[in-house]
């Protein structure tokens, strides 16, 4: 393959291999944490991990769209001290959105859960804004290409949260407030590290306010698509734990969480690839034929990906369940080879949706969400309603498949236009 010599004939390798690196151990902490909290804790509390990790999920969308996608794609048009104060002015957004969320969160907190456990709102404001001040350090590194920096921060973060789990299997705690407790504290000092770092001097740098109202204009520019895209794709992609839980139990959202975990073993990597391809694409924007080089080439590379996923669902997805979360979650049918057909689908069309992003044209993924949350929301709550847990599958290949065709059609308009 073209694109694979040119790697290993340039520098791009070692930053690869420490991309991968990284995602490696971070998918094998991600599977970790589901096996040990999945075997040690109730089914009941596991469930509320699963809910917790959704809405830690929203709100890391909400803040990537609003504050690391916009950085990503807009950091190689600045040089010098304008970069330098687009970084710092980057880092003071990230400050600010959090204070917001630990202001707004608790009442979020009553107006779902309809109670008031100021220990459960204390410990998930802590878990939500940990995690997301670590994976926005995570973003910021690989959008300005510091794959080994954040290699190293990644190792930290993997080796401590594995010795939290270790702990906690050999021990048999079953609260899952220590797991809180002490995973947050990881997150925290890593970001604090990055921070101190990287903030000159730990104080509010002065920027010129012609400069921030110009970082401001730029962000909002793909910002505001990515935010209602973000939403859009929160009802599309993570309503079914929720969905479960009003329409059936929390047995069903912690089965949930433990098959879909079993396929999502390539999200890491998946996401790393994106990060780290995403700015080779922003490169060379301003040239389609080598943006249709890169989609082609790259397209070869994740069909195989998606094929070898298929065949390993299907032949070993029940026996590695069995193998990881024993009998608790044993025997659940040919339901099993649901996840990895969804997460194939996801992996397929990726090279589509990295090509749009470079492009700028975030707002063909907002249009395209529309009509996918609708589909997801309308026929998810007939399906799941109908079919429990089943109904969530059928739902997201059907939602799913709807949403890469289009992105790929959309992909090809452009590419002839141009």
């Amino acid at each position: 393959m073209l694109t694979v010599k040119r790697i290993k004939e340039s520098q791009e390798l070692p930053k690869l291999l420490s991309v991968f690196i990284d995602q490696f151990f971070m998918s094998i902490t991600t599977f970790g944490t589901t096996i040990v909290l999945a075997r040690t804790f109730d089914k009941f509390v596991y469930a509320d991990f699963v809910l917790l990790i959704s809405i830690s999920l929203f709100v890391l969308g909400l803040q990537s769209s609003l504050i690391s996608k916009p950085f990503s794609i807009n950091i190689s048009d600045y040089l010098n001290t304008s970069q330098t104060n687009f970084f710092q002015f980057n880092l003071q957004s990230k400050l600010i959105f959090t204070l917001a969320f630990i202001l707004i969160f608790p009442i979020v907190y009553f107006l779902i859960f309809k109670d008031i456990d100021i220990k459960r709102i204390f410990f998930f404001t802590l878990f939500i804004t940990s995690f997301s001040f670590y994976f926005f350090i995570r973003e910021t590194m690989l959008s300005m290409r510091h794959t080994r920096e954040n290699m190293f921060y990644g190792l930290a973060c993997s080796i401590s949260i594995l010795a939290i789990l270790t702990i906690i299997w050999t021990q048999g705690i079953t609260d899952a407030f220590f797991y809180f407790a002490w995973v947050s504290l990881i997150y925290l000092c890593l970001s604090f590290i990055y921070f101190f770092r990287n903030f000159r001097n730990f104080k509010i740098p002065k920027i010129p306010k012609i400069e921030q109202k110009e970082f401001l204009k730029v962000n909002w520019k793909p910002g505001k698509w990515l935010v209602g895209t973000s939403f859009l794709y929160y009802l599309s992609v993570d309503i079914y734990p929720w969905l479960l839980l009003y329409q059936t139990t929390k047995n069903d959202v912690a089965m949930l969480g433990v098959l879909a975990s079993i396929a999502s073993l390539t999200n890491p990597i998946l996401k790393a690839l994106s990060s780290y391809l995403l700015p080779l694409y922003v490169r060379v924007r301003s040239d389609i034929m080598q943006i249709r080089k890169l989609v082609k080439n790259w397209t070869f590379f994740f069909g195989f990906i998606s094929l070898l996923l298929i065949l390993i669902g299907y032949y070993f997805g029940e026996n590695i369940i069995l193998l990881f979360f024993g009998a608790k979650y044993g025997n659940v049918g040919n339901i099993v080879i649901y996840p990895f057909v969804l997460q194939a689908i996801v992996i397929l069309f990726q090279p589509f949706r990295i090509a749009l992003t470079a492009l700028n044209r975030t707002d063909i993924d907002f249009w395209i969400y529309i009509p996918r949350s609708i589909i997801a929301v309308g026929l998810g709550y007939v399906l799941v309603g109908k079919f429990g847990i089943y109904g969530v599958f059928y739902t997201m290949i059907v939602e799913t498949f709807f949403y890469q065709i289009m992105l790929a059609i959309n992909y090809f308009i452009i590419a002839k236009k141009v």
